[in-house]
C-alpha cells in the first residue's frame, strides 16, 4: 500500500489509532485558548445588563464603557510585539505558557476587583496574555498537524471562541438574577478555567512544533515527535521521512534566500513576496473588524434596548441563543472552506453581510421613527443573519488563512502584526462605537455598509486561494514566475506530489491547505 493511502486510511479511523488520539487531544488543548477570548466578548456585553456590576463600576457612562471594553485590546497590542520573539526563540510551547499564565492572572484580578480601575487592570493583563496565545496557538496547531488534517484542524482554532461565548452568555443569564456582586464575579472566576487548563496542558507535555525544533538544529527530536503522533511511533515510516525532508528543504531554501536572521523584523520586508503576505494579513485583520459585527457583539444590550427589548431576562436570553447560532454558523464555515475554497468563502460572507445590513438598518429606523414592534423583531432576525454571514468565513479563516499564507520564518511575526493591527483597530473602533450608537443610532450601520462593499472588492482583487495547496505551493504562492517547488526563487528539491531529484515516494496530500 502506498504511503499516502496508508496514512489517509489511518486518518479516517483516527479514533482507533493511539498516536492520532494523542495528537488530537493535545491539539484540542490548544483550541482552549480561544475560549477565553470568546468568553470575554459575551461577558462584557452581558455585564452591562447587570445592575450590581453597574453599581460596583461606579455607574460608568458610554465613554467609560468604551474604556472598559477596549483596554483588553490595548493589552493585546502591547503583548503582540513580545509574543513573536517568545515563539521564535523559546518555542511555541513557551509562548502558549506565557499567554495562558497571564490570562489566568488577569482573570483573578478581574474577579476580585473592588472598583472599575482594578477591573480595567485585570482586563489589560488578560489582553496581554491573549496576544501570546493568538500568535503561538495557530502556529503550533498548523505545524504540529498531520498533513491529512492540517487544513481542517487549523480552521477550527477560532471556533471554540464561540464555545466560550456560549458559556459566558448562559452563565450570566443565570447569575444575572443575583442581587449582589457575585452576579458578575462568578462569571469572572469561570473565565480563568480555560487558561488554567492550558497551563496544565503545557506543563504536562504539550508537544513542541517539529518545524521549530528543526530550525533549532534538533532534527532528531522532531523526527521522534512526528513518528509518535503521525505514524504511531514508527521512525522508519515513509511519511515521517518525507515530512522531515520537506521541512529541511524548506528551511535550507529560506536560509539560501538570506532569511537566516529570523530575529530581525526586517525579514518581512526583504522581498516583494513577504510584503504581499503581510499586506494580506493586515487586510484580513481590518476586514474582520470593520464590518459592523463587532458593534452587534460588544454592544448587544444597547442595540436591543433601542428596539424595545429591555429586560435582563430578554437580553441575556437572546444573547445566549445568538452565541449558539454563531457556533453553528462557524462550524458550517469550517465544513464549507474545504469545499468551496477560502476566497469564495470570504466573498460569500461579505456579500451576505451586505444583504443583512440593509434590512437591519431599515427595520431599526422604522422602530425608532414609528415605534413599530414588528420592525423591532425584524431587526433581531437580521442581527442573527448578520452574524451567520460573518461567521461562515470571518471566524474560521481569521487565523487559519494568515497561518497558511505565512512561511515558517515569518509566521510568528506575521501573526504578531495581525494581532497588533487587530487590537489597534479594535481600540479605536470599540471606543467610538458606544458613543456613535448613542448619538446617531441606526445611521451608524450605514458606515459599515460602505466598509462591507469596499471589503468585498478588496477580497475579489487581492486574496489568493489556498485550498488544497501543499506547504511548498503555499510558500511559492506570492512568488511570481516561480513554481511550487521553489521559495523566493530558490529550488527546494521538493515537489507537492512527493517527487524530487533526491527522494522518491508520495507524500500525503495536505487536505484543505
Amino acid at each position: 500500500m502506498a504511503a499516502d493511502e496508508h496514512n489517509t486510511d489511518r486518518f479516517s479511523i483516527w479514533w482507533k489509532d493511539l498516536g492520532f488520539r494523542k495528537l488530537i487531544f493535545w491539539q484540542t488543548t490548544i483550541l482552549l485558548s480561544q475560549m477565553t477570548t470568546g468568553y470575554d466578548e459575551s461577558l462584557v456585553g452581558s455585564l452591562q445588563a447587570m445592575q450590581p456590576w453597574v453599581d460596583d463600576m461606579g455607574n460608568p457612562d458610554s465613554s467609560r464603557i468604551g474604556l472598559i471594553t477596549c483596554i483588553l485590546f490595548v493589552g493585546a497590542f502591547a503583548g503582540s510585539f513580545m509574543a513573536s520573539p517568545a515563539a521564535d526563540h523559546f518555542g511555541r510551547r513557551v509562548g502558549m505558557l506565557v499567554g495562558a499564565s497571564a490570562t489566568l492572572a488577569g482573570a483573578i484580578i478581574q474577579t476580585v476587583a473592588p472598583n472599575s480601575a482594578t477591573f480595567i487592570g485585570g482586563r489589560f493583563v488578560i489582553g496581554f496574555g491573549i496576544a501570546f496565545t493568538c500568535v503561538s496557538g495557530p502556529s503550533l496547531l498548523f505545524e504540529l498537524a498531520h498533513p491529512a488534517m492540517r487544513g481542517t484542524i487549523t480552521l477550527t482554532f477560532n471556533v471554540l471562541w464561540y464555545v466560550g461565548s456560549i458559556i459566558a452568555a448562559w452563565t450570566t443569564f443565570g447569575t444575572g438574577h443575583m442581587a449582589n456582586s457575585w452576579s458578575w464575579r462568578i462569571p469572572s472566576v469561570i473565565q480563568a478555567v480555560p487558561a488554567l487548563l492550558l497551563v496544565l496542558s503545557v506543563l504536562l507535555g504539550l508537544p513542541e512544533s517539529p518545524r521549530w525544533l528543526c530550525s533549532q538544529g534538533r532534527t532528531e527530536e522532531a523526527r521522534k515527535l512526528l513518528a509518535k503522533y503521525h505514524s504511531n511511533g514508527d521512525l522508519s515510516s515513509e511519511l515521517v521521512k518525507q515530512e522531515i525532508d520537506e521541512i529541511t528543504f524548506t528551511l535550507e531554501a529560506e536560509q539560501l534566500a538570506k532569511f537566516q536572521h529570523q530575529s530581525s523584523w526586517s525579514i518581512i520586508f526583504r522581498s516583494p513576496a513577504n510584503r504581499k503576505r503581510i499586506a494580506v494579513v493586515m487586510t484580513v485583520a481590518l476586514l474582520t473588524l470593520w464590518n459592523g459585527q463587532g458593534v452587534i457583539s460588544y454592544y448587544f444590550s444597547p442595540i436591543l434596548s433601542s428596539i424595545g427589548i429591555t429586560s435582563t431576562d430578554q437580553q441575556t436570553g437572546i444573547n445566549g441563543g445568538l452565541q449558539i447560532w454563531n457556533l453553528l454558523s462557524s462550524i458550517a464555515g469550517v465544513l464549507l472552506a474545504n469545499r468551496v475554497g477560502r476566497r469564495n468563502l470570504w466573498l460569500g460572507s461579505f456579500i451576505g453581510m451586505i444583504f443583512a445590513n440593509v434590512p437591519l438598518t431599515i427595520s431599526s429606523a422604522m422602530y425608532k421613527d414609528h415605534s413599530s414592534k414588528p420592525a423591532g423583531y425584524v431587526a433581531v432576525v437580521f442581527l442573527f443573519l448578520y452574524n451567520a454571514a460573518f461567521n461562515t468565513a470571518n471566524n474560521p479563516l481569521l487565523y487559519s488563512y494568515p497561518t497558511e499564507i505565512l512561511t515558517f520564518p515569518i509566521r510568528a511575526k506575521g501573526l504578531s502584526i495581525m494581532v497588533a493591527t487587530s487590537q489597534a483597530a479594535l481600540t479605536v473602533n470599540q471606543y467610538v462605537n458606544p458613543i456613535a450608537l448613542d448619538r446617531i443610532g441606526y445611521y451608524y450601520y450605514i458606515f459599515y455598509l460602505g466598509m462591507l462593499i469596499s471589503g468585498t472588492l478588496v477580497i475579489y482583487f487581492t486574496f489568493p486561494e489556498t485550498k488544497d495547496k501543499s506547504e511548498a505551493e503555499l510558500a511559492a504562492l506570492f512568488d511570481e514566475g516561480h513554481d511550487a517547488g521553489s521559495i523566493e526563487g530558490v529550488e527546494t528539491g521538493y515537489r507537492p506530489d512527493g517527487a524530487s531529484g533526491q527522494k522518491e515516494g508520495a507524500i500525503v496530500k495536505a487536505e484543505g491547505c
